[in-house]
């Protein structure tokens, strides 16, 4: 239940920060295979363990306990960017969203093993990134 209330929340945030301003959005499961999928015609619909995502161009069914996260982007560049920062098995800092400090891992693998689910700010010092731990 408690999954199901933090991905209404999640998905009514993602609506009031106006995602249709959002050209993609991008989903990585555990085993770091990634989704993408435009927003045109998004719909997302959430069924017991099961995240259901439709656009215009394809649905993709994913299981709520194996994502790692799921972000917005703008552009390709940007999500490529992104993504790359993201996999690398570089150092990063870790943020809450009030600007405290989670801490410092070794890559976003390891922050996700320690952290507990929630929304925080990712940086390798050169690149940031907010991202859902779920």
């Amino acid at each position: 239940m408690k999954k199901l209330v933090f991905i209404l929340a999640m998905l009514a945030g993602a609506v009031m920060a106006q995602a249709g301003d959002y050209a993609y959005l991008v989903f990585v499961n555990q085993s770091n295979d990634t989704t993408v999928m435009s927003v045109t015609d998004l719909t997302m619909t959430v069924n017991d363990n099961a995240l259901t995502v439709t656009n215009a161009e394809k649905t993709v069914n994913f299981t709520l306990t194996d994502l790692l996260f799921m972000q917005f982007m703008t552009e390709d560049g940007e999500m490529a960017d992104a993504l790359d920062a993201l996999n690398a098995d570089a150092p990063i800092d870790v943020y809450t969203l009030q600007g405290f400090k989670a801490g410092r891992f070794g890559s976003l693998r390891e922050a996700a093993a320690v952290l507990g689910k929630g929304s925080y700010v990712i940086t390798d010092g050169k690149n940031s990134q907010t991202i859902v731990l779920q």
